[in-house]
């Protein structure tokens, strides 16, 4: 808008320059009292007469030029504009017509003008534009419309009352409860739990001979023999059915994972081997205890011994310090034999 004002200025003040007449040159004034140097300064000043005649005749000729397609665009008398000084009402029909210029150019800045002499390209970007400001201004509008909707939402409920709370409270769901887990009280058994559980479940009334205890499983196997034994000297028939359903109890128990140990000769080659464990512990034990109450009385020994060499030192020192006092000490006199 500011281009199109500076060229509106620049119009008119070009027409007004065309219509009117030269302005005939301002009379110089004659100074009182030439001097003898102002004389002598004539002819510079002719020098300067010609060269603003020169610049008005140049600018005589580009006005010239301009002032005639005016005329031609116009449509109307255009010969007065080039020419001499011309009527009133020429020079109002000029500016009339740059005036029309004007507002055309106007026009056709805003989108406004004939749309005829535009390329299709021109009228697509021209449409889009329009489109995207159509676009903007509807969301413009909607979130205006959201701001006033939520405002007026946000002062109704200033506006209402605080909701009474309920008197009887709802019963909390069991839940994550910040560093609290709260679980029922019949949790649901892990797969550990229930193996353990169904390890524990004895089958034919016959406890499996599991664990480490060695000295213990050995001492069930030779009970569970001397009862076969003395079942066989009663009745045969029975023992022998008592050691089958042994045997299978057994079997089951190792189908489950469960490590039976019914066999004599191992559980005493485990227990000799566990025995010899426990002596090779017992003893290392031993030596470790000694070597410990060792090194703490040769410690003991070490602070005493630097205990009585602190104390004889600190003894000779006082006894140096009187003799450089210059004191007679017993202990001299006997070591010179004059005690």
């Amino acid at each position: 808008m500011t281009s199109l004002l500076a060229k509106d200025a620049y119009l008119q003040s070009l027409a007004r320059k065309i219509c009117s007449g030269p302005t005939p040159e301002p009379r110089q004034r004659k100074s009182a009292g030439r001097t003898q140097g102002s004389e002598a300064a004539g002819p510079p000043r002719k020098k300067r007469k010609r060269a603003q005649k020169k610049s008005q005749e140049r600018e005589e000729k580009v006005v010239e030029p301009k002032a005639q397609a005016l005329g031609e665009k116009a449509g109307g008398p255009s010969g007065a504009l080039a020419g001499g000084p011309a009527t009133e009402p020429e020079s109002f029909f000029a500016l009339d017509v740059l005036r029309q210029r004007l507002h055309e150019k106007i026009r056709e800045a805003r989108g406004q003008g004939s749309t005829e002499e535009l390329s299709p390209t021109a009228l697509e970007k021209r449409r889009r534009r329009k489109q995207e400001r159509d676009r903007k201004k509807r969301k413009r509008k909607e979130l205006r419309a959201r701001e006033k909707a939520a405002k007026a939402a946000e002062a109704v409920e200033a506006a209402a009352p605080p909701p009474e709370a309920p008197s009887e409270e709802a019963p909390e769901k069991p839940g994550l409860l910040f560093n609290k887990v709260e679980v029922s009280e019949e949790p649901p058994a892990t797969k550990a739990q229930r193996r353990r559980e169904k390890r524990q479940r004895l089958k034919g009334n016959l406890p499996p001979l599991t664990g480490k205890n060695y000295r213990q499983l050995l001492e069930r196997l030779q009970a569970r023999q001397s009862q076969l034994e003395e079942l066989r000297g009663q009745d045969a028939d029975k023992a022998r059915e008592l050691e089958s359903k042994m045997q299978w109890t057994a079997a089951l128990y190792r189908a489950e994972g469960v490590r039976v140990r019914d066999d004599e000769r191992l559980l005493q080659a485990a227990l000799r081997r566990k025995e010899k464990r426990r002596a090779q512990r017992q003893r290392r034990w031993e030596k470790r205890t000694a070597q410990v109450v060792e090194k703490m009385q040769r410690r003991q020994d070490q602070r005493r011994q630097n205990l009585r060499k602190k104390k004889v030192a600190k003894a000779e020192r006082r006894l140096e310090k009187a003799r450089r006092k210059g004191r007679v000490l017993p202990q001299d006199l006997q070591r010179a034999g004059l005690a």
